[in-house]
């Protein structure tokens, strides 16, 4: 997995190797432009033919920009710099715009909206916009006259890459009120968390990575958050001679009257992700709607007390004895019936508990539950409107600090989460894993119910709960991401998703 630094921890990684290390910041700098320039030849030659613009601010990224234009300069092409604000240049910045001029490379200083105009002409006629204006110390509200050159960039630019990251873009959350919109970015020494959380995936456009000259053992004790990618991706292991006892038994709770498409969802996405056994559980006036809903799942139906029609509870964990995992929440209700059902199972089932969709809200409209959330065998996955009531907090904190809001709550009650949105992050008291597969087809009433499903039989399989939380998430995006070849994001239904899981398409081999 990749490592997903904050901007304090790549502060402190620049300041070990020019103290600890001796490599004299300038040389970072020169190693981080010309890297930055090689990879843009790399990956876009095609937008080197005409006259290429890099906007530089008066710090380091600024800097980095700076031997940028140096090097393109030097390679034969016709570049020139918008040099941004009033600040004074930082000392390796100062030095390299000073070579920019020894090159005769034409410098635009622009501090206000009055300069705009001759900006604007310079960036409409670039077949390539640089933007090395702000780095990754970047916090608060950008000044006026910069909102309204941003804007200027966005519209008139053909093509643009960032250095490092998007300027305006928070880099340890990926929050931005406006930020340049790039069509790349190349990240410098690795990527940080703002890259992938927040609308980081939306303005990052395509992302790559440069070497620096960092040295990799710095890197060996530190606690990142960590990008999960597909060469990180392993299913849960099958071998000739097993059988399906050893793939496990995940049982499902079934939901209320209308809502028993959620639970048959994910009891049909638990076994095309490889458990061996799905019951669902489904109170008894639904047995007609189950049977004929369900064929390679289960059916049982929830042992009720004869005189209350109560759930039985101690029937019901005779039942549950034999369970790998279990799924509560899909469909499930907001009455006091699952309000039982749920209580049960988070104070004695031992073996690992998904809680999903009605079991979180009712956690939320029920704060005595609470306190099972330290249970080491609990993963909750809300959406992040279930994240919001869990937490009590409006969704506008997670959109400013996702990772922030995330680390409050389990701190408070420590627990498990996979918190699900456009990408999805795993956090607990020791890890937080992120996830970016995925697109739009996701976006549809059933999605979550399947990577519920998904997560309980990868725990049925013996997958540990970080493991099966991250794995499945991110198996559900690339599924989607490959039914995007051959269809519209639009139509893609949950129902697809679970048909296509592990699907492996031999025209493309």
């Amino acid at each position: 997995m990749r490592h997903l630094l904050s901007s304090a921890q790549m502060r402190d990684l620049d300041s070990r190797t020019i103290k600890e290390f001796g490599l004299p910041a300038r040389v970072l700098m020169e190693n981080a432009g010309r890297a930055c320039a090689e990879a843009i030849i790399d990956h876009y030659p095609e937008k080197l033919a005409g006259v290429i613009c890099v906007i530089c601010g008066s710090g380091n990224n600024g800097g980095d920009g700076a031997v940028i234009a140096r090097c393109f300069r030097n390679w034969g092409c016709e570049v020139l710099i918008i040099q941004t604000g009033k600040g004074s240049p930082s000392p390796e910045a100062q030095v390299n715009l000073a070579l920019c001029e020894k090159l005769e490379i034409p410098i635009l200083p622009i501090s206000s909206t009055e300069e705009l105009d001759l900006a604007k002409k310079i960036i409409s006629n670039s077949s390539l916009v640089v933007d090395a204006i702000i780095g990754t110390g970047f916090k608060g509200a950008l000044k006026p006259w910069l909102n309204e050159f941003f804007d200027l960039v966005n519209i008139c630019a053909e093509f643009i890459v960032a250095v490092d990251i998007p300027s305006g873009l928070d880099a340890d959350t990926g929050y931005c009120e406006n930020s340049i919109e790039a069509e790349a970015t190349i990240a410098v020494a690795t990527m940080k968390t703002g890259h992938v959380t927040g609308r980081g995936k939306e303005v990052c456009g395509e992302i790559h990575w440069v070497d620096i000259g960092i040295p990799s053992l710095y890197y060996r004790d530190l606690k990142t958050v960590k990008l999960y990618q597909g060469s990180d991706f392993c299913p849960p292991p099958r071998l000739p001679e097993f059988h399906k006892n050893d793939f496990g038994k995940v049982y499902v709770f079934g939901g209320i009257p209308g809502y028993t498409g959620a639970s048959v969802m994910a009891a049909h996405a638990a076994l095309r992700a490889g458990c061996g056994y799905v019951y669902v559980l489904h109170r008894i006036e639904l047995m007609a709607v189950y049977a004929l809903k369900l064929t390679e799942a289960l059916s049982l139906a929830l042992p009720e007390l004869p005189d209350s029609g109560e759930p039985d509870t101690q029937t019901l964990l005779h039942l549950l004895s034999d369970a790998s995992a279990v799924l509560i929440g899909p469909g499930l209700g907001r009455d006091d019936y699952s309000l039982k059902l749920l209580e049960t199972v988070l104070k004695n089932i031992e073996v690992p508990v998904v809680v999903d969709a009605d079991g979180i809200n009712l956690i939320s409209e029920n704060p005595d539950l609470y306190e099972y959330l330290s249970r080491p065998n609990i993963l909750l996955t809300p959406h992040w409107g279930e994240f919001a009531r869990l937490a009590n907090i409006d969704k506008d904190d997670l959109e400013k600090d996702c990772l922030g809001t995330l680390r409050a709550f389990t701190r408070k009650h420590p627990t498990r989460i996979l918190l699900k949105s456009h990408f999805s992050v795993y956090h607990d008291s020791e890890q937080t894993l992120v996830n970016t597969s995925g697109n739009d087809g996701l976006a549809t009433g059933g999605s979550g119910d399947v990577l519920a499903g998904i997560i309980a039989s990868f725990l049925a399989q013996n997958e540990s709960i970080p493991d099966a939380a991250i794995k499945a998430s991110y198996l559900l995006g690339q599924t989607a991401e490959n039914l995007a070849r051959k269809r519209g994001t639009a139509s893609i239904l949950p129902t697809d998703i679970i048909a296509n899981l592990f699907l492996i398409d031999k025209e493309e081999q």
